[in-house]
Parts: C-alpha cells; sequence; structure tokens
C-alpha cells in the first residue's frame, strides 16, 4: 500500500493512523528515498526514540510528555532531552545525589547498564560505588562535589557511625600519604576509586579517634 497525495501530506497521514513509524516503514509506503523521506521528517519536525536504538520516529506535535520529559507509545520511549546517552546525561546532573543503573532503568524503562559503563569510561560521568552498585554522578567537579557530598551524608545516616575496618583505614591512610591537603571528601573519593567506602564523617572520626592532625573539612 502506498500513500498518495504531497509529501508532507502523505507523512502527517500516516503518523494520524499511527504515532510511530520506522524509516524502512515510511520510505516503503511513500516511495521516497530515505533521504528524502529524513528531510521530510525535518521540515515538520519529529523525535527519534531513545529506545530501540533510536529506530522510531513520531511527529513533534504528536507526544505528551510527562513531568520528566518522557513520553512512551507501546513501550517505544521518546524523550524532550535526545537519545539515550543525552537522557541519561541530563537525569544525572539533576539528581541531588547520583542514580543508579537500576533508578535509570526503572525512569526509562530501558536497560542502561552497558550504556552507563560506556559512558563513564569516556568521562561523560563519574560514579562512587555504594552498597549495592555503583551510583553515578555528574562529570563536572562543583556538582559532583555537591552530589558526592549529600550521596556520602545519607550512606552515613544510613549506615550509622560506623568505625572504618582495618583495610579501608590503610587506604585512607596511603591517600592522606599521598594528598596530606585533600579534604575529607577528597581523601572519599579518592578510596573510592579503589571500590572502598570510607564516608567523610567516618574519616573525619578516624582522623579525631587517632589524633591525627587535620583541619580541613
Amino acid at each position: 500500500m502506498q500513500v498518495r497525495g504531497k509529501p508532507l501530506e502523505q507523512l502527517e497521514k500516516l503518523f494520524s493512523q499511527k504515532k510511530c513509524w520506522r524509516i524502512d516503514e515510511l520510505h516503503q509506503l511513500l516511495n521516497y528515498s530515505i533521504i528524502s523521506i529524513r528531510g521530510f521528517l525535518s521540515q515538520v519536525g519529529y523525535f527519534s526514540s531513545f529506545t530501540h536504538n533510536s529506530k522510531w520516529y513520531t511527529l513533534s506535535y504528536l507526544p505528551v510528555f510527562d513531568k520528566n520529559g518522557l513520553w512512551f507509545y507501546e513501550a517505544i520511549g521518546f524523550s524532550k532531552h535526545g537519545n539515550l546517552k543525552k537522557s541519561i546525561l541530563y537525569f544525572i546532573n539533576k539528581s541531588p545525589a547520583g542514580l543508579s543503573a537500576k533508578q535509570l532503568g526503572e525512569l526509562l524503562l530501558t536497560p542502561c547498564h552497558a550504556v552507563l559503563n560506556h559512558m563513564f569510561k569516556r568521562g561523560d560521568i563519574d560514579r562512587f560505588r555504594g552498597k549495592t552498585d555503583f551510583i553515578y554522578l555528574c562529570a563536572h567537579p562543583e556538582k559532583n562535589r555537591r552530589q558526592l557530598a549529600l550521596l556520602q551524608s545519607k550512606i552515613f545516616e544510613q549506615s550509622g557511625p560506623q568505625k572504618l575496618s582495618a583495610q579501608t583505614a590503610v587506604y585512607v591512610l596511603i591517600e592522606f600519604i599521598k594528598h596530606p591537603q585533600g579534604s575529607f571528601t577528597e581523601l572519599s573519593k579518592a578510596v573510592a576509586k579503589r571500590q572502598v567506602i570510607a564516608t567523610p564523617q567516618q574519616i573525619a572520626c578516624f582522623f579525631e579517634e587517632h589524633d591525627l592532625k587535620k583541619t580541613q573539612t
């Protein structure tokens, strides 16, 4: 079946029948080249899906986005923020204390582990190992510092003022020797790279208990 009429009218007629189409489907139904189809979509305005490898398209006036800027149509996800990577980056940067892969997956209704790992390796985002999984943070230094401080505060509240284990204390001291002017937050982040949790509060208690000279917090 082919749709007859002017190309933009043909395009909009198809989207009035079904809200999402793939490029190859539009190419077959409209009998125009894929390059032309993309051009028609650009003229009308469109969103490509952040799920399904961005293969699905909808016209810009069709989605009814929720408060998070997301819209799902038959398990196909569209985002005001762009593709999957851009959407993940938006939500991580917006979050007060970072987000886990599970939290992002529940929000975006699509697995995020592989993309998050790739983004971390590229330096697009940072991460901190929590009790059960990684928490992903903004890569911008100032925002990262605020997120990490709040995250560690939450961990401290949940775990209570527990003492550092002997092994963790050794890691803290190693980092302190390497960076004697580092703050407790910076030391906490440094040992986190070793996949060890030591909150700034725990480190402060450790220094006080052992009468180690440290003035920065």
